[in-house]
């Protein structure tokens, strides 16, 4: 009974330290993506906007709209609570997971669970991001790409269908696990119905929920016509950089000490004793980081991307399967007494380091507390119809105030600006009214809005409400 039960409760304790360890940061918002998510609920749930029609993204809607579901179930107040509640469910989300990861691979799966908790950690816990709702569906069709049993019909094609709504730079591990799993069962119909039912599930539930035909504009077109682009704008040197980038690990000594010793770890048994693995599982291995990090790897565009948490959750899935099922039980004893102490000694050598206290986690911060001077300033003076249109990347305004966006672009980044469509669309949003308030922040950005922009702002007068604040400019005749 004992041995049944005690990677459960190591699994359970795990988490458990995961959530009261982190809780420091619970506060704050951290990043563009996080407030994005986690305002687009609160827009769909409590003012009844839809995705896509009424809110612009070039993201897929999964994690949107599991964020409207949490908002409408717990109906948070103001934006500590608010945080709370979504980081909670990313916690307890991935805590559910493991627990049904450890019973199809047993105690083994307890050194990749402390692994990707240590990566989740340095990576600022559990933000509510699409990378942290999809980690361990990413890591269950992985391992059943590269093994040839445990493969589970309805978990296989759940987990295929919340990534494919949740998280594209995911879809050719998809397309490619799919194919496997397709190809296998050719002959086995009933399976074959299993997982198309569970991969039905979350996309047919997930696309009713939005407006379709502006979805695949925004999504599709964008995103190729402008997004990536920009982003890639040598994409000979770019996928070099990707697919090299186990070998190239040793050139991203600016990332935190934490990131740099997991993924020289990685690095190292990665490479260890390779003559052990075949050829041809090398090449799968190589890949697979690929495309899996085609979006991101770390230190790929000299930052801390959050992006990159798949790539390295990934490289420590395919060290976890290399070590543990295809070398020896024999040869693996030191690779226990090393890796289950790794994380208690990151976090002896520097505790702040991976929980950082409150005071800390404040300095990340990058919004408006509910009880600043801007946010309580549009609060004591709006009126029923007001609307707030906000640049750059000051999503959160629109839930502390709860006043309406203007236009559908309420997650605003100057990037949109040097796409012609987008810009076009934005500019003839203004032609027939215009929002009651705009706040654009040139202080805590690098940011001048464009010369359209600033056109408008003759209709306005200019209230500062704090010093050392941008102002709020609100229409004459308010």
């Amino acid at each position: 009974m004992i041995k049944k039960v005690w990677p459960y409760l190591l699994v359970t304790l795990v988490f458990a330290l995961v959530l009261n360890l982190s809780r420091a940061s619970y506060s704050f918002i951290n990043t563009h993506d996080e407030d994005d998510n986690i305002v687009s609920g609160f827009l769909m749930s409590r003012k009844g906007l839809q995705m896509s029609g009424d809110i612009f993204s070039h993201h897929l809607p999964g994690a949107y709209l599991i964020s409207e579901v949490l908002d409408r179930t717990f109906q948070p107040s103001g934006t500590e609570q608010s945080v709370f509640v979504h980081r909670t469910f990313v916690t307890t989300w991935n805590y559910v997971w493991a627990m049904i990861l450890i019973s199809i691979w047993g105690p083994p799966f307890l050194w990749l669970i402390l692994i990707v908790e240590l990566l989740r950690a340095s990576y600022l816990f559990s933000l509510f991001q699409a990378e942290n709702l999809v980690i361990y569906p990413m890591i269950y069709l992985l391992l059943e790409l590269v093994t040839e049993r445990r493969n589970y019909s309805l978990l296989s094609g759940f987990s295929t269908g919340l990534i494919f709504a949740t998280l594209s730079p995911l879809w050719p591990l998809i397309f490619l696990t799919s194919c496997r799993f397709l190809w296998s069962n050719r002959l086995r119909p009933r399976r074959v119905l299993v997982w198309v039912s569970g991969f039905l599930l979350p996309v047919v539930w997930t696309f009713s929920q939005i407006d379709v035909h502006e979805f695949v504009i925004q999504f599709f077109g964008y995103n190729v016509l402008t997004y990536a682009p920009l982003l890639i704008n040598n994409p000979v040197k770019y996928t070099l950089k990707v697919f090299l980038a186990p070998a190239l690990l040793m050139k991203n000594l600016s990332l935190s000490t934490k990131i740099v010793f997991a993924q020289l770890l990685s690095l190292f048994l990665f490479i260890f004793d390779f003559r052990k693995i075949k050829m041809q599982t090398l090449l799968l291995f190589g890949f697979l980081l690929g495309v899996i990090g085609y979006r991101s790897v770390p230190g790929l565009n000299g930052v801390l991307d959050f992006h990159a948490l798949p790539w390295l959750v990934s490289l420590g899935t395919l060290c976890w399967y290399k070590y543990f099922y295809l070398i020896p039980n024999e040869q693996r004893w030191w690779l226990w007494a090393s890796i289950l102490l790794l994380p208690a000694m990151v976090f002896i050598i520097n505790p702040a380091d991976i929980f950082p206290s409150r005071e800390r986690a404040g300095h990340m911060v990058i919004r408006y507390a509910d009880d600043s001077a801007v946010v309580t300033y549009l609060r004591s003076n709006k009126s029923t119809g007001d609307t707030l249109f906000t640049l750059p990347a000051h999503t959160l305004l629109y839930q502390q105030t709860s006043i309406s966006p203007f236009n559908k672009f309420l997650f605003y980044l100057p990037w949109m600006e040097k796409s012609p469509i987008l810009y076009t669309e934005l500019l003839n949003s203004f032609c027939d009214r215009l929002p009651t308030y705009i706040f654009i922040d040139n202080i805590h950005f690098p940011y001048s809005p464009p010369a359209e922009i600033t056109k408008l702002l003759s209709n306005y007068r200019e209230v500062t409400v704090a010093k050392g604040e941008p102002p709020i400019f609100i229409m004459k005749d308010k």
